[in-house]
This record gives C-alpha cells, structure tokens and sequence, in this order.
C-alpha cells in the first residue's frame, strides 16, 4: 500500500513507544477503607476500579448487600491539591506510587455518571494525559455543577483527566459529571488566584495541576467554533438533571420562547428580511473559458461518478448482508464451543494479548505478544468471560518456537508456539487444528474473532473480509468520513511504510488492544487466521484491521520442528499439511526483517 489512499492501520510511534518501554513497570498504591489500608498492585494501564477489583477485600466489600446498588466513590488527596472525587475510570498510570485513595460507597444516583467510559483509550504512559481540578460551585449565573446530588453531598472538587490533544469541551463531556447548562451557556474555566480564563474551545494541554471555578462568560448558547470533532463523545443533552433545574430557578423567570418572542420584536422588520443579492457582473470574453473549464469538469465528475458507484456498490453488497452465516443458531453454539479454547496472555498479572490452544499442550499467539518476556513470565487464562468467574490459570512451561518476519515466499509472519506446563484443567477443549483446513480461501465475506480485547473479558466480533479488490474502496470510503485527518493517515502510511502483504485477511473489527493472538474463523467455523494488528492513526482511529492467515504460520512451524527434531510436533502437523507444500528445512531467507514498531499490532 504505497499510496495514502490505501491507509490501513498502525499506532502512532511517537505516543506508544513510551508505553511500550513501561509495560513491564507495575503501579502499586493503597486504597483506604473503613479504617484500615490495602496495597494495590497492578498494570500502569489499568483503570483504578480495575485495579481496586483485583483486591478481595474490595470486592467482598463491594458485593455486601448494602452496597450492591450503590456506585463507587473514589478520593484523592495529593499535596498542594485539594481533595477530589475521581471516575472510575481514572487510569493508574497517573497514580503516584504509594499515593493513598479513599474509597466509600454512595447513592446510586441516575445522574451520576461514574461508569467507565471506554471512548478514550488508557495508556501506561501518563504524559499522554493531563490532570485538572473543578470546584463543584461554580460563579452566579452556574452554581451547580455536577448532576449527582449524592456526590454534591461528598465533595467541593472533582478532578478530571483528558488527553492532551483533547479540547476542554470535549474532555468535560466526556467525563459526564457536569451539568448540561456548563455546555449549552457560553463557558469558561477560571483559575484561582489567576487572571487567566480558559474557554471551552481551548485544548487542555496547558491545564495540568491547575485548579478552576466555572464561570459563564454569557448567557448565549456557545458557538459551533468551541465543538470539538477530534472525538466522539456520546453525551444525553436531552436529559436536565436537578441542577440545571436548580440553575434555571435561580436565573430569569422568563419562559425561554417569550424571551425569544421578545427579541424578536425589537428586531426592525427590514433587518429581518434577506438582503437581496446584487446582480453579477459577466466577466468579458468569457466564453473560451467557460469552453475549457466545462470540458475538463465533465472528466472529473465521470471519474467521480464512477469511484463512488464502486464505493456504493461495496458496501451495499458487503454491509446490507448483516452478517448472515453467524445468526443461525448452528453455527453461534459451534462458535461459543470453540471459544472454550481462547485464552487470555498474561504476565505478572497483566493483560498483554490473546492466544488459543492449537493441538495437545501447545497454544498460538503472536510474537510480538511475548517477546518481551521469558515463558516462567506467562501464564495462559482460560475462562476469563466474567469479573467474578472463576478461571483456569495454566503457567507456560517453554517457547518452543517464535518468528516475526518475512518468509521466503513474501509472506509475512507473527506467531509464537507457547507450551502449557499441563493440561489437566483444560482437558477435553477443542484443540483449534482440528477446525484448520488446508487451502481454505482467506476472501469468504464473513468472519469471527473471538478474544480479550482491551485486556478484558473474553467477546467475539462477526464482521465482513474486505477482499483484495475492494480494499480500496473501503479506504476511500473511510478518508471520506474522516478527511479532517487525511494529513494524519498520509504523514503515517509514508512514515510507517503501509503495505498489504500476500498472506493477510483484511477486514473492519472492534478489536483492538490486547486481541492480538485471537483465533479468525469463517463462516463454515474454520480457523483460519490469527488477528494480528491494524493500520491505526490519532490512537484511537484506523481504517482496517488484519490477520494473518494459517497456512504460511504452520508451515514455518513445522519446518522448524523438522530442523529441531520435535518429532511430537511434526508428527502432528503432518496430517494437517500435506506433502505438496513445501516444507524444507528453515530457508536461510526466513529473515527476521524489521516490521515496524510494535506499536503497529494490538498488544
């Protein structure tokens, strides 16, 4: 893929190359709980209420009965800072090492929003993120702040954080405490003991460790120019909380339509009109020019007409099918079935990608996954569907084999053969080889993943291959909903080098972060693929996800098994991979070639 048009996608080097070198760094902090003080060990990319949730004293606390229907307040209290309620959702990662958080339990309250919110991804790297304090009364016109009366009742501050890149509007939504009023009136952030105000329409980059009051610059309904579009935010403007009601009752007693009614009185009647247009001008000697410019539109637009009918022809055929194959009942319990094969990677505790058990003891995942750390390091978790399930924790006994590069063939390779040190609480789960067919086409239009993206439970995702001649226009049909980034997809695809390779199945997935090493199957519930990475831009956007198909990856390991002598392995691949294709001794071309960051897959 050497053209911009075709940008499918990988991380942004820049930002995750630090995360990168702080995955194997572990958080630890303590949480304060009726009276008494826990440890908390845990993965810097974590969310606290994830972490909170690996401590058994938490969880019985929380499940108690009087607690069941309440939400989970969290207080932090850091020098110079004042004392303030974080979400849920806050990630560890900017958590000082041995801070201490208090954590109590209040009112379930409709309003307060102290669910996790997944719309930004958590990172590691805690300069990816900045961390801002609001004092819940806000200047005259905007006391009120926050919808939740039962947090209202606990705290004067509340503390939020947002990506440097987001705008203040955008990182407020999102964190969805705060009044709509704060966003439907034309607001500020005031900083104490400042002059400085900080509009809605400002990035929050320059916010970090500051304290504010909200204040009301007018009572107009904000300007479109303070929208931020750089991410989506799911918001309910048409739900008012008690506060809003609270602020209007102590505003204007007005009806807002006689308010309007008003104004609009004042208004003179021909200022209410349209102007008319002044007549324009014909430009002299006009005609030839006219001549030349209609004759080159009338190219254009049947270049254009023709580009869209394919886009449209696409995705009405792919998209209007709705995933056919896996809505019958047969094949979604064959489905589930093999899903009992999918674990979760983890080391030290911490999600780092997905894998499955291929044949015997042995699982699949990608190198990239692993190959930061020793097998005494892993351990495969299998069952993980629920927080409160319990799981089958086997530890990996050795790697036999790993390789991530290209083949003598042009195939491109990510894969690691982990060995279980037993098998005994898995006895009995489908060994995936089985459900492998040699030469079984890559293009079938339908497929499902099944793994631990984001580093939680297990899911599965059915989704439509995008073949080798529509990729195109699905990429063309993403740059077209997504042109403000277009200069973001060019600068990476030159930067990174996007390209398809002969042995990659494309298609559009949900899954990112820690899926990759999850088991692709068709329609007929074949393994055919391990999801491997994607062409990702700005963090959180990518225009296509891609695996690698199995074929080329038995092949490999079962030329290295030929050269090592692991008769056990060979012997069992043999009747998988018939003696046609080529399976010599490893090639001394099998070159372990760069491949780009491991930023470009999906730890």
């Amino acid at each position: 893929m050497e053209r911009m048009d075709k940008v499918p996608k990988k991380e942004v080097k820049e930002e995750f190359s630090k995360d990168q070198q702080q995955d194997k760094e572990e958080k630890a902090f303590k949480y304060h709980l009726n009276s008494e003080k826990y440890s908390v060990h845990c993965n810097p990319s974590m969310t606290v209420l994830d972490a909170l949730n690996t401590s058994h004293v938490f969880k019985h606390e929380k499940e108690k009965l009087k607690n069941k229907d309440k939400q989970v307040l969290i207080l932090r209290s850091k020098t110079q800072m004042p004392t303030a309620a974080v979400k849920t959702d806050f990630p560890c990662c900017l958590i000082d090492n041995d801070e201490i958080i208090d954590v109590n339990f209040i009112n379930n309250d409709e309003s307060a929003s102290t669910k996790q919110n997944t719309d930004l991804p958590l990172s590691s790297n805690p300069d990816m993120f900045v961390t801002f304090y609001i004092k819940k009364k806000g200047g005259d016109k905007i006391q009120c702040l926050l919808k939740s009366k039962a947090l209202r009742a606990r705290v004067e501050y509340v503390c939020v954080y947002a990506h440097k890149e987001e705008k203040l509007k955008t990182a407020l939504k999102r964190d969805g405490r705060f009044v709509n009023k704060m966003f439907h009136k034309h607001c500020a952030l005031s900083e104490f003991d400042r002059e400085g105000r900080h509009e809605m329409s400002q990035p929050v980059k320059h916010l970090d460790q500051k304290i504010f009051k909200a204040i009301v610059l007018s009572n107009t309904k904000q300007p479109d120019s303070q929208e931020d579009f750089t991410l989506s935010v799911k918001t309910d403007p048409d739900v008012a909380s008690d506060a809003d009601d609270a602020d209007d009752a102590g505003t204007s007693q007005t009806p807002v339509n006689t308010k309007h009614k008003l104004k609009q009185e004042k208004i003179p009647e021909k200022t209410r009109r349209r102007s008319p247009r002044s007549a324009p001008e014909k430009i002299p000697d006009s005609g030839e020019i006219l001549k030349l410019l209609r004759d080159q539109f009338q190219g254009l637009l049947e270049q254009l007409k023709h580009r869209e009918k394919n886009v449209k022809e696409f995705f009405r055929a792919e998209y209007d099918k709705s995933v056919q194959s896996f809505s019958e009942v047969k094949k979604v319990r064959e489905i589930m079935r093999l899903c009992d094969s999918v674990c979760q990677i983890r080391t030290q505790g911490s999600a780092i990608g997905t894998g499955f058990l291929l044949f015997g003891r042995f699982i699949l995942t990608n190198a990239h996954v692993i190959e930061k750390y020793s097998a005494t390091d892993i351990t495969a978790v299998f069952g993980y569907e629920d927080l409160d399930q319990n799981t089958k924790r086997v530890p990996i006994k050795d790697i036999p084999f790993s390789f991530k590069g290209k083949d003598d063939k042009g195939n491109h390779l990510d894969y690691a053969l982990l060995e279980l040190d037993s098998v005994d609480e898995i006895a009995g789960y489908p060994e995936l080889l089985r459900h492998y067919r040699q030469n079984t086409s890559n293009n079938k239009s339908e497929i499902c993943i099944v793994g631990h993206p984001d580093g939680g439970v297990k899911k599965m995702d059915p989704c439509f291959v995008i073949g080798e001649d529509n990729r195109l226009a699905a990429e063309d049909k993403h740059v077209s909903e997504n042109i403000s980034y277009y200069h973001v997809m060019k600068q990476e695809s030159l930067k990174q080098k996007w390209d398809f390779h002969p042995n990659e199945i494309t298609y559009d997935s949900c899954f990112f972060h820690g899926s990759s090493g999850s088991p692709v199957f068709d329609a007929d519930c074949t393994l055919i693929g391990i999801h491997t990475g994607g062409y990702v831009y700005k963090n959180t956007k990518s225009v296509m996800e891609y695996s690698y198909a199995m074929q080329p990856i038995l092949v490999n390991i079962k030329a290295k098994a030929r050269v090592k002598g692991s008769v056990d392995i060979l012997n069992i691949l043999e009747g998988h991979i018939r003696s046609e294709v080529s399976c010599t001794a490893e090639p001394q071309n099998y070159t372990d070639v760069d491949m780009g960051s491991e930023e470009d897959y999906f730890e």
